[in-house]
């Protein structure tokens, strides 16, 4: 090697060292100061729930803790009606971001009097410790002092997550662009004390009136040693500040409890494992289809004073109050009807279909399905709309390389593509993300990509039903 080759390659090492050395520090920059991106968005609201926890009051405060059924399902203004010595504060959120973590957040901020009423979701991932770090990232955005307050358990995983989040925020500030969510999902649609507040929350809009890739069961198994663990912690931290913690049962759809589930020995099973009083019944939460939005947990406007009187009842009761609740009950509103679209129904005769009467489920593919590559999911069939694709529609179907999803679908099932070994691509042409509700096992099975318009690109990353599969949304 010669002098020059010698130095060529030094420098070339020395180049490689220290961009090596510059790439954490630009993370670091990208996330931590660069401007907050996701204020507008359903989860740039969890700072300010944050902030009302710090405000001053001259009274104890009622503090309701848990994930999105308690800032959909919960009338706080009405609640302070009834109990004028108390402020309201709702910090329900957003089941991926773990209850554990909102308790995490709340514990320094609670002081004498309070009562803390935790409203999980009645699934196991909301009775457990899991959360989602990108998710919450999302919610951190702009407010980083509150990684304080998180259990240093959770750091592996949010350094994990830091460089996607951190390269996401980079790449909308070169671009000016961001999100931009409209709709329910959105910071603007929480008022002062964190209720979620919406024109568009009138009647259930769910295929089927419940969404499948929810159930809601009650096994005695569900809840986890280390959720258990973290209430009881919680509770004596609470404790020691003078404040109370009650656990109390969220609003259920009666259309998604699974068929001979214990409802009545839920109870036993939580004053058992809890060390904190276990209020009202859950029968008292199972509420008809009729008044729930768009998941089994959101509550639509009626839904939401049902919900409310009845938790201001069990309230009263723990705190020997024998006054009445005068609070008129709403009429049961009707569930949305589903209206016939126009589309591509090029396709029709390659799936397998169920009606109900009024609305058509997808649930297969029929032979001649089976053997294309490419297919477009129909908007109608004989007559009906076609609004949703059952649970493993699709599962095992090796042929299947793309399939284009139409804005008549309004539910994906859960494991629909399960074993799909050749899929590359699922097109979705719904502009409105929230408009088309998936779970959190909607990929499971197949490598394939989720493919968006690129003008709507950053509200499925950010949007409530989506954002766990940001980082395989792409843009068209």
């Amino acid at each position: 090697m010669t002098m020059r080759q010698s130095i060529q390659t030094k420098t070339i090492v020395a180049v490689t060292i220290i961009l090596l050395l510059l790439a954490p520090l630009s993370l670091l920059v990208w996330g931590f100061c660069l401007p907050s991106c996701y204020e507008e968005t359903f989860l740039g609201e969890l700072k300010d729930k944050c902030a009302l926890l710090e405000e001053e009051t001259e009274q104890p405060r009622i503090i309701l803790v848990g994930g999105s059924a308690v800032a959909f399902g919960v009338d706080s203004a009405l609640i302070e009606e009834q109990f004028p010595g108390y402020t309201v504060v709702n910090f329900g959120m957003y089941a991926a971001l773990g209850t554990t973590v909102m308790l995490d957040l709340s514990r320094e901020s609670l002081r004498e009097g309070d009562i803390v009423i935790l409203i999980p979701e009645q699934q196991e991932q909301t009775l457990s410790d899991y959360f989602d770090a990108s998710i919450l990232w999302q919610g951190l955005d702009g407010a980083f002092d509150l990684l304080a307050r998180l259990d240093s358990d959770r750091w592996g995983q949010l350094a994990g997550t830091f460089p996607a989040f951190a390269a996401q925020k980079l790449a909308w500030t070169v671009t000016d662009t961001g999100p931009e969510p409209d709709g329910v999902y959105t910071h603007a649609s929480f008022n002062e004390y964190g209720d979620v507040v919406s024109d568009l929350c009138t009647q259930n809009v769910m295929s089927g009136l419940y969404d499948e890739n929810t159930p809601i069961c009650f096994d005695s198994d569900i809840p986890t040693e280390e959720f258990v663990e973290a209430v009881n912690d919680y509770a004596a931290a609470a404790q020691a500040r003078g404040a109370t913690v009650w656990y109390y049962f969220c609003p259920m759809n009666a259309l998604a409890v699974e068929e001979g589930a214990d409802v009545d020995g839920w109870t036993e099973t939580l004053e058992t494992q809890l060390d904190i009083p276990v209020m009202g019944d859950p029968n008292n939460s199972i509420l008809e289809a009729e008044w729930f939005y768009d998941t089994n947990f959101h509550l639509n406007a009626s839904g939401k004073t049902v919900y409310t009187r009845q938790l201001i009842r069990d309230i009263k009761a723990m705190l020997g109050d024998s006054s009445p609740t005068e609070i008129e009950l709403p009429d049961q509103p009707q569930a949305a009807d589903a209206a016939l679209t126009e589309g591509d129904d090029s396709d029709a005769d390659c799936f397998l279909y169920e009606s109900d009467g009024e609305t058509v489920t997808v649930t297969g593919l029929s032979e001649t399905g089976q053997s294309r590559s490419s297919l477009t999911v129909p908007t109608q069939w004989e007559g009906l709309p076609v609004t949703a694709i059952a649970g493993s529609a699709f599962a095992g179907e090796t042929e299947l390389v793309e399939i284009t999803i139409q804005d008549n679908i309004t539910t994906i099932g859960d494991l629909a593509f399960d074993g799909c070994t050749a899929l590359e691509r699922i097109v979705v042409e719904n502009d409105d993300p929230s408009s088309c509700r998936v779970g959190q096992q909607l990929l499971d099975g197949t490598d394939a990509n989720v493919y968006v318009g690129a003008d709507v690109l950053s509200d499925y990353r950010t949007n409530y039903f989506w954002s766990v599969y940001g980082s395989r949304v792409q843009g068209e």
